[in-house]
């Protein structure tokens, strides 16, 4: 029987696969420029000269081992032993690292489609997000809607990674602010039609510590899928939720006045978790309540806080005592109830929209029954996030 992985499981295996093969790349002239504190002329060209033999010989790789032992060596090489000598070294390096990225990525496309094609092009991408730099980064833009869930992974990493968003937010210069802009609504368009939990976390990470306004738009939209799963009992990775929650609070933190939006899709997504908690008794797996359990008492304890400091945590006390009526009377005092607001949107300053006679709605959404009342089979989750290589942006 073929053996198959979830995706956070293979992201953290091609991450972290121990390698221990030997490349040929001569490294011996370019560590010598790498010790200097000021370079000549003549050193670019030891540079490019290094480069152009490492990713040469990256196309003739066909084992993800040496691969990966490549990558590796290329990354360790992308910056001066000096302090002084980075200020020229690291823009020479980026610029030609730029030229020969997008080349291979050229010449890759033109290759049969076959596994090793696959195998080449997510291995580039995984190297341009471990280079973290935002020129080089852009080569990743023609790879967000690849068929090749792995490949979307790791295109949409390259843009979101945790240097490429300190690169756009450290300056207000015109062309940051320009590139963050491009890279929101490129991203924006994937939101919409992405369906992998793993590639919405990053996503979700990104949007929420971005200094640009489209990055509101990115959360919207992700909040809005993620509820509209639960609302249709189409959700298999409740864990998401921890982070896709976790993204909203953090929100209001860059952007004040995203604060009431934010917390209404908090709100409403937290809701249908809680709700899903307590319809699903019967119906779900023990390793969908369990996620649905995490979710619930994590969330209350990091992220609800955002919104309302002074919460005391009954949430979790509730669940403890058995949950059913008493997490449910908790969950009308937070979220609101038909006949009065809740605290969140009362903190907050939000409302759920508008009922058909005009009024007010001071209640989330309502849950269904899910449309099979049977009890599911279990299984293993699509994704733990325990597991997976997909860390929050530092």
């Amino acid at each position: 029987m073929r053996k198959t992985y979830s995706l956070a499981t293979v992201v953290f295996l091609t991450i972290f696969s121990f390698c221990f093969s030997v490349f040929a790349v001569s490294t011996a002239r370019i560590d010598i420029v790498r010790s200097n504190e000021t370079l000549a002329d003549s050193d670019t060209g030891v540079i490019e000269e290094f480069l152009a033999e490492a990713f040469e010989e990256f196309l003739t790789k066909t084992d993800f081992s040496d691969i990966a032992s490549l990558r590796t060596a290329i990354v360790s090489k992308s910056s001066s032993e000096r302090e002084a000598g980075q200020f020229q070294y690291g823009p020479r390096f980026f610029t030609a690292a730029q030229k020969q990225a997008s080349g291979t990525l050229n010449k890759i496309s033109q290759m049969p489609d076959d596994q090793r094609k696959q195998l080449l092009t997510m291995n580039l991408l995984i190297l341009i997000n471990d280079l973290g730099n935002i020129e080089i980064s852009k080569v990743a833009l023609d790879y967000l809607q690849n068929p090749n869930v792995m490949i979307r992974y790791w295109a949409v990493s390259c843009l979101t990674n945790g240097n490429i968003l300190r690169q756009l937010n450290m300056t207000e210069s015109a062309e940051n602010s320009r590139l963050a802009e491009q890279f929101a609504q490129k991203l924006l368009t994937v939101a919409q039609a992405e369906q992998s939990g793993d590639i919405l976390i990053l996503l979700g990470q990104f949007a929420s510590g971005l200094k640009q306004p489209a990055a509101n738009e990115i959360l919207k939209e992700i909040a809005q899928k993620r509820i509209n799963l639960y609302l249709n009992w189409q959700v298999k990775d409740e864990m998401v939720e921890s982070w896709i929650l976790k993204a909203l609070s953090d929100r209001p933190q860059i952007d004040s006045e995203s604060a009431p939006a934010m917390a209404r899709d908090f709100a409403t997504l937290y809701s249908l978790v809680i709700q899903r908690y307590v319809i699903g008794q019967e119906t779900l797996s023990q390793t969908n309540v369990r996620n649905l359990v995490s979710v619930i008492t994590q969330t209350e304890k990091s992220s609800l806080s955002r919104f309302l400091p002074d919460w005391p945590g009954l949430l979790k006390r509730a669940i403890e005592k058995g949950g059913g009526s008493i997490l449910l009377a908790e969950y009308d005092s937070l979220f609101g109830s038909a006949n009065a607001a809740g605290k969140l949107p009362t903190a907050a300053g939000f409302d759920y929209g508008r009922n058909p006679d005009g009024s007010v709605k001071t209640a989330p959404p309502t849950l269904q029954k899910p449309p099979k009342a049977e009890k599911q089979p279990e299984k293993k989750p699509e994704k733990q996030l325990e597991e997976t290589a997909v860390e929050p942006n530092q």
